[in-house]
């Protein structure tokens, strides 16, 4: 048996989840950016450990806890973007040796836009074969993202195409978007978003800035 426990600041517990086999979990939206820590036990025992650090602390005081011996421990850090959440969270194996490092933005709607990870733990650059970007537009379609943005590893945009007749965008053409100029001012002329978030998902960046999401 599986069990995940979320708390809050005060450690107390905001949320608890009972999960009998090991299969995909996908994290409760009431407790996305709500929760400081979040334990993952087996069969009783405390297995994994994440917790989203004070300003003030070091990974050291947590990766030195003697409760946490043998545990896998991830240590996020919170910031706010205008209406996004940007989430960067360093996980360490059970040894205690950094393995990785994710980033992730979520929308105010708690979905997420941007998804990255590195192994290069040393500089910290970002993997851009593991990064994904997701756009959404709910008087579009809810829930789904229109698209998807990938990249290879030079960082430069793999060449998407924009389905308009599936999005009921039949005035538009279906269009290639490559990483240029066209390719933004497509996104804008379809979307009608501004320029500067166009250009964000054109491009390998990570966290946008805030005039991206400004519509």
């Amino acid at each position: 048996m599986k069990k995940i426990i979320y708390k809050n600041q005060k450690n107390e517990v905001i949320k608890e989840v009972d999960l009998p086999t090991d299969d995909y979990y996908a994290e409760p939206a009431e407790v996305k950016g709500a929760y400081q820590k979040k334990e993952v036990y087996k069969n009783g025992a405390l297995v994994e450990f994440e917790v989203f650090m004070e300003r003030d602390q070091k990974h050291s005081e947590i990766l030195n806890n003697p409760s946490l011996k043998g545990v896998q421990i991830s240590i996020g850090t919170r910031q706010t973007i205008g209406e996004l959440r940007y989430e960067k969270v360093y996980c360490y194996e059970s040894t205690k040796v950094l393995s990785t490092i994710f980033n992730t933005v979520f929308d105010k709607e708690n979905q997420v836009i941007v998804s990255s990870f590195t192994d290069d733990i040393e500089n910290e650059v970002p993997y851009w074969n593991g990064t994904t970007k997701y756009y959404y537009d709910s008087s579009i379609r809810e829930g789904d993202a229109l698209f998807e943005c990938q990249y290879n590893d030079d960082g430069e945009l793999i060449p998407i195409t924009i389905d308009v007749e599936e999005l009921g965008l039949g005035d538009h053409d279906g269009t290639w978007i490559y990483n240029d100029a066209e390719g933004v001012a497509d996104l804008m002329r379809i979307f009608k978003m501004p320029h500067s978030l166009a250009a964000f998902y054109v491009s390998s960046v990570i966290v946008p800035p805030e005039t991206a999401i400004e519509k």
